[in-house]
């Protein structure tokens, strides 16, 4: 897992030069503004922007992804994830959706970070997480990069 905030972009990009294509887009479409809706980037990455609720407790459950590795940008309000790592102690709730590349875990975090405006985390195969565990509304921009590409 990677948390940083698009400030520091270049110290990450130095490491993953790839990812330049996510913070050109931030850096040139990432308001308020921003239409709800599916964005297609180059190298097979895509982005989703989304206005979501916090989920019920009893929703929020830890996932991973086989596919695709998550960067989850946060426009506005604020994003509580909990994370632990994934290991063979996890208890399947949902198995793998091959469609939506998830797997939802009955196990429960062992932390949560909070993510403001402006703030990013990246979430790699090995990342159980559960985002959306706030109280409050956010607006967020989910990329979704090929393992492949990383």
């Amino acid at each position: 897992m990677i948390i940083s905030s698009v400030k520091n972009y270049k110290s990450v990009t130095k490491y993953f030069p790839q990812l330049n294509v996510i913070f050109n887009f931030i850096n040139s479409f990432m308001t308020k503004n921003i239409k709800e809706g599916k964005y297609e980037l180059d190298f097979g990455i895509y982005a989703i922007v989304q206005n979501s609720q916090p989920k019920p407790r009893c929703e929020q459950l830890l996932e991973t992804h086989k596919k695709y590795v998550d960067l989850q940008y946060v426009i506005s309000g604020r994003d509580k994830i909990g994370w632990k790592f994934l290991d063979k102690s996890f208890v399947v709730d949902t198995k793998y959706n091959k469609k939506n590349d998830i797997t939802f875990f009955q196990n429960k975090p062992d932390f949560f970070i909070v993510l403001k405006k402006g703030d990013f985390a990246m979430f790699f195969s090995e990342d159980a997480h559960s985002p959306l565990c706030g109280k409050t509304l956010v607006k967020k921009c989910v990329f979704k990069i090929p393992q492949k590409f990383i």
